[in-house]
Order: structure tokens, then sequence, then C-alpha cells
């Protein structure tokens, strides 16, 4: 019974095993690139399926112990937040984890390089396009795909308005 309580390992070695893990993984699917994320397949299931597998032991380090596995859970539900809260409070942080957002139209013409560079195809560009109810490439104004894989449009024909010319007027309450 002391074994299901009890971990084998100590329990700052679990912690540092789960912020290692933790680290690697978001390094890694960071360099997988930000089209993965929006556009999850069956096969990107199942690859996650697998590497969560895979890296249990190395998060463990083989501990089967109840304590072991609250410990590294709640160290991973830990590091989760402080990403988040990072990512939220300094925009440094932001643009690093997540990346920066990249034109891959202007002006109705396509920047080829950034659609290689992210290996998006131009069938899935146009994909997206009708998806948002644009025909044509040449009705953008601009299309940008954002840090988390989807692509946004601007058509040529919709105003953009300043936010002096936007902000709501403060209205006064006299009571």
């Amino acid at each position: 019974m002391s074994h299901l309580l009890l971990p084998d390992a100590s329990i700052p070695a679990l912690v540092l095993r789960a912020v290692v893990v933790y680290a690697f993984l978001l390094l890694a699917l960071r360099v997988a690139g930000r089209r993965e994320l929006a556009q999850m397949t069956s096969f990107d299931l199942v690859l996650l399926l697998v590497i969560s597998n895979a890296v249990q032991n190395s998060i463990n380090a083989g501990d089967n112990s109840l304590t072991g596995g609250l410990v590294s859970a709640a160290t991973l539900v830990a590091l989760n937040w402080l990403m988040g809260y990072a990512t939220w409070r300094w925009r440094g942080v932001e643009r690093v984890v997540q990346g920066k957002p990249i034109r891959v139209v202007s002006e109705g013409k396509v920047h080829v390089s950034a659609l290689r560079q992210e290996l998006l195809t131009l069938a899935e560009l146009r994909s997206a396009l009708r998806k948002q109810g644009i025909m044509r490439i040449s009705d953008c104004r601009v299309v940008t795909l954002e840090p988390d894989g989807t692509l946004t449009a601007v058509r040529r024909d919709v105003e953009q308005r300043s936010l002096a010319e936007l902000a709501h007027p403060q209205a006064r309450f006299e009571g």
C-alpha cells in the first residue's frame, strides 16, 4: 500500500522532469509550424496520443505511485497556467512562444516565399478564403496567417476606419 502513495523518485526530480518534457514539447510543437495547429487531422491526434505515451516515463521516471502521478500532473498544469499568464502579461514571451503573424497576401498578390516557409499550398489558401466568403485572392487587401494557424482576410472593398472614428463617445451621466 505504501508503494501506491509514496513516489519512487524524489518530488523535486519529478517536478524537474515534467518541466524539461513540457519545455521540449513546447519547442517541438513551435518548430512544427503554425499550419499544423489550425488544421489538426486524425493523424495529428494519433501523433499527440503517441507522444504523450512516449514521454510518460520521461516525466514520471517509471514511478507509478499515486503521488508521483499527481505531482507530475500538477506540475504540468502549473506550467501551462504560467505560460498562459506569461504570454498574456509580456508581449515578448507571446512572440517567442506563439510567433508573429505572417502576411501571405498583400493587395491581391501572394507572398510565395511566405507560403513556402509555412508549407501552405495555393489550394489551401484558396480553400480558407472561400470559407470566409472570398472567391478570388485578388479580392483581398491583406491575408494573414495568424500564430494559431488560422488565416484572416481583409477584402479590398472593406473600409478600414481609425480608432478615433470607431470610438464610442463617452456618455455623461448626471445624477
